[in-house]
C-alpha cells in the first residue's frame, strides 16, 4: 500500500463522515418533536467532527493532486477541488452567520429567531449537500470525460 491509496483512504473516510453528517442532520434528525435547543446541541456536537473531516479532506487532496502534479492530474480533480472549495466556503458561512444567530436566540430565549437562524442553516446545508451531489459527479463521472 502507497501513500496515495492511505491519502485515498482519508479523503473517502473525510468526506462519508462530512457529507453523510450533512445528510443525517438534514433529512433525518430534523422533525417537529426536535426543539430548536436540541437540535443546536447536535449541532454542536457535529461541529468538531466535521471541520475535522474538512481538514482532512483538503489534506488528504492537497497531497494527491501534490503528487501526483497539477499538470497530470485528471480535469475531473480540478472540478472536485474546485465544488468542494465552494461547499467549505457554504459551510463556514453557515458556521459564522446562522449557527451564530441560533446560539445568540438560544442564549436570549428568543424562539422566534432561533427558528429562523433554524430555517437558514437547512438552506445552507441544502446547497451544501447539493455542490456535495456535483462534486461526486465531477470525481466519478467526470473521470470518463
Amino acid at each position: 500500500m502507497g501513500f496515495h491509496h492511505l491519502a485515498l483512504f482519508l479523503h473517502l473516510t473525510g468526506v462519508t463522515l462530512w457529507v453523510g453528517g450533512m445528510a443525517f442532520i438534514r433529512f433525518c434528525l430534523i422533525s417537529p418533536s426536535l426543539t430548536t435547543a436540541q437540535w443546536a446541541t447536535t449541532l454542536g456536537k457535529f461541529f468538531p467532527l466535521s471541520w475535522a473531516s474538512i481538514a482532512l479532506i483538503v489534506l488528504s487532496g492537497g497531497f494527491m493532486l501534490i503528487v501526483t502534479g497539477t499538470a497530470q492530474a485528471p480535469r475531473a480533480w480540478v472540478w472536485m477541488s474546485f465544488l468542494g472549495a465552494a461547499m467549505i466556503a457554504i459551510y463556514a458561512s453557515l458556521w459564522f452567520a446562522p449557527w451564530k444567530q441560533l446560539c445568540a436566540a438560544l442564549k436570549r430565549g428568543d424562539a422566534a429567531q432561533g427558528k429562523a437562524a433554524s430555517l437558514r442553516i437547512n438552506r445552507r446545508l441544502d446547497m451544501a449537500l447539493a455542490l456535495a451531489v456535483l462534486t461526486a459527479t465531477a470525481a466519478t463521472l467526470g473521470l470518463a470525460v
